[in-house]
């Protein structure tokens, strides 16, 4: 396993020295930093964002092979292992098309360099709000992420609803990750949390959470995946339409036999779940193209 953090340092001094000890203190690995006062220059494992405002950091308590790297305006990546991590960042102080031809130009870094069944991992701060990661609230840059993540077939891995931004008079959830996963391979990403028990120095809170090596993973057994699929329309729930799927499906199943192994318990309460989203929300369509914009 892999051990990763996510931060924006909010270009802080003290914020970034702090990471230097966290980094110790909790074994990471990989970090993923964005709004930095000062690039890791004289580190041949630092790869950093053509406008030097985000980057990928390996960090030295383990020798991860890095076999590719790529950056441009607000994103730079790097091949760890097997899996490719894009860091992200991309100012609020913009307009629409600004921030549409940020998400092209990562985008097209993804489309040219990843392979479909790659590994991918996409976070940072986006400044984005969208109630698919935890916001309070959908916004057009929201939306924007949404569909960019959606014709790549990048789900969100935040859980809940933790700010992973905070100040005295406002939060927010604006830092997201994003996976994609191999076909017939467990989740990439696990163990995701904010980190708020924890002091940043910076008005992020530290995102952290562990990637599986793909190579590492048994494939003899059958894996249940459900994330390979497109994602529901989420705010086309019906929830009429759920409740009677469910009574429908109370009427007319059968106890599973008291011999069923745990892995069969776990494939029959997935698709289940699958069957009931199915039942009441659409399937999100695949975009292709450029997305559109409110002019």
């Amino acid at each position: 396993m892999i051990k990763v953090i996510q931060i924006n340092l909010n270009h802080c001094w003290t914020a970034q020295q702090l990471l230097s000890q966290t980094v110790r203190d909790r074994n990471i690995d990989v970090l993923l930093i964005s709004d930095y006062l000062r690039g890791f220059d004289g580190d041949p494992r630092w790869i950093n964002s053509a406008d030097h405002k985000c980057g990928v950091l390996v960090t030295s308590r383990r020798a991860l092979p890095i076999t590719d790297i790529g950056a441009g305006p607000g994103f730079a990546w790097a091949r760890i292992g097997s899996t490719y991590y894009f860091s992200c960042y991309w100012t609020p102080n913009c307009t629409l098309l600004e921030f549409d031809n940020f998400l092209n130009g990562v985008e097209g870094a993804i489309r040219d360099s990843v392979d479909n069944d790659d590994n991918l991992i996409v976070a940072g701060d986006f400044n984005s709000h969208s109630a698919e990661w935890g916001s309070a609230r959908d916004g057009p840059r929201g939306t924007m992420l949404s569909g960019l993540a959606a014709s790549l077939g990048l789900l969100p891995c935040n859980v809940g609803s933790v700010p992973t931004y905070s100040r005295v008079n406002a939060e927010s959830v604006i830092d997201v990750t994003f996976a994609r996963f191999q076909p017939n391979a467990s989740p990439p990403v696990a163990n995701w949390s904010v980190l708020t028990e924890l002091d940043s120095a910076s008005d992020h809170f530290y995102v952290e959470f562990t990637v599986a090596n793909s190579s590492a993973i048994p494939t003899s057994a059958p894996v249940v995946r459900t994330a390979a699929a497109k994602a529901w329309a989420i705010k086309k729930l019906f929830p009429e339409a759920l409740e009677e799927h469910w009574r429908r499906a109370r009427e007319a199943s059968l106890p599973l036999p008291p011999s069923t192994s745990a892995e069969d318990h776990v494939a029959h309460l997935q698709q289940f779940l699958v069957d009931s989203c199915d039942a009441a929300m659409p399937r999100r369509t695949s975009f292709q193209g450029k997305r559109a914009v409110h002019w």
